[in-house]
């Protein structure tokens, strides 16, 4: 099985995600090595990204909660 090649996308309108039942918080860690909180979209074929200018992430760690609870 191939490994999830992870990518950092813009939202095009991120409010949106707030409310999508796919959106869970995520703690993001960049190629850079710079960790933070983003938005993690279990949708793939979700119309909400902007793709054009997408950059890897190293690694991602989710977390338990939804957004709801999300500060």
């Amino acid at each position: 099985m191939s490994r999830k090649q992870l990518k950092i996308v813009r939202l095009l309108e991120p409010e949106l995600c707030l409310e999508c039942r796919f959106a869970q918080t995520a703690d993001v860690e960049a190629e850079s090595g710079t960790h933070q909180r983003m938005i993690y979209c279990r949708r793939l074929d979700c119309d909400n990204w902007d793709i054009v200018n997408a950059e890897p992430a190293r690694s991602m760690e989710i977390d338990d909660y939804g957004l709801d609870n999300a500060a």
